[in-house]
């Protein structure tokens, strides 16, 4: 099925891009031509999505529960991508507690 938007120039930041919705939202965004960075806490994921993701996917190992390590991560990726146009904010985290706690 042909695309019917074109990203391309465009750079995206999927958190949690490495699995999962993050995985199929950042090869949706690399298909319409996007440079597409994702960010996981796990190493061995991101890398095995970015080998198989279309087009020159990037990857950064980044915890989104780290407040003290946004800033660095958005430095490095413009620096070294480009200028972030598109935020996924798709990384969560699966918590089992009571609601009251």
């Amino acid at each position: 099925m042909p695309l019917s938007i074109d990203l391309s120039g465009r750079t995206a930041l999927v958190t949690g891009g490495g699995t999962g919705l993050g995985r199929a939202i950042a090869e949706s965004l690399a298909r319409a031509g996007a440079r597409v960075v994702i960010t996981g806490r796990t190493e061995a994921s991101l890398e095995a999505a970015a080998a198989d993701l279309p087009g020159a996917v990037a990857f950064r190992v980044h915890d989104v529960t780290d407040l003290s390590a946004h800033a660095g991560l958005i430095e490095d990726i413009e620096a070294s991508v480009g200028p972030l146009e598109i935020l996924v904010n798709n990384a969560g985290r699966h918590l089992k507690t009571p609601f009251v706690d």
